[in-house]
């Protein structure tokens, strides 16, 4: 029997409650872009007047997707009034793995090294957390929503991201094991969890 822990991921009021409505703002689907070409992001993503990222008219994809929301939500709990266009352009290239400073734990690193968010453990995990995990071939940038166990243990999870299975934008349940048709299950020793601030 499986068992999904954690919270409804529909539930808006805990503490990730504001990452949770803005990661379901984004309407689900669109076109998936396969080549990871463009910037990847939902929608134009500008601060202080300076353009960080276009809208990528291609098609999201999983860290376009989920720094749009990371900047959302920071925005709107102040976390970036004291930031610097400069600083999140930095913010934008680790959260992408695209710098060599960090290309492993990506969101955590990002998001610590601009004082907006902290690592966190797996078991503290709760829906509304960033999550980067690797799989034996890829890795993905996602919105955490739940865990599956089984027999008391955490056999999977259940996330927010964009990806070829669900054409962009959407809710995906992912496997430690090679389970329920998944070939390249999730490496439970590369998944990395990160918190934004409160304010």
């Amino acid at each position: 029997v499986l068992l999904v822990t954690s919270a409804s991921a529909t539930d808006f009021s805990g503490p990730n409650g504001n990452v949770l409505k803005i990661a379901y703002s984004f309407k689900d689907g669109g076109y998936y872009n396969k080549t990871w070409k463009g910037s990847g992001a939902p929608e134009e993503i500008s601060f202080k007047g300076e353009r960080i990222l276009p809208t990528n008219e291609g098609g999201t994809y999983c860290c376009g997707y989920t720094f749009a929301v990371v900047m959302r939500a920071a925005e709107a709990r102040g976390l970036l009034k004291d930031k610097t266009p400069e600083q999140i352009r930095k913010f934008q290239k680790e959260w992408y793995g695209a710098t060599e400073a960090d290309k492993e734990k990506l969101v955590g690193f990002a998001a610590k090294n601009v004082a907006i968010g902290r690592e966190i453990a797996s078991d503290e995990a709760m829906p509304g957390d960033f999550c980067q995990f690797w799989r034996s071939k890829s890795g993905h940038s996602v919105i955490f929503l739940s865990w599956i166990e089984q027999d008391g243990e955490k056999i999977g999870m259940h996330y927010r991201s964009s990806q070829g299975a669900t054409d962009g934008i959407g809710d995906r349940t992912e496997y430690f094991k090679a389970v329920y048709g998944q070939k390249d299950p999730l490496n439970r020793e590369r998944t990395y969890f990160c918190r934004l601030n409160q304010n």
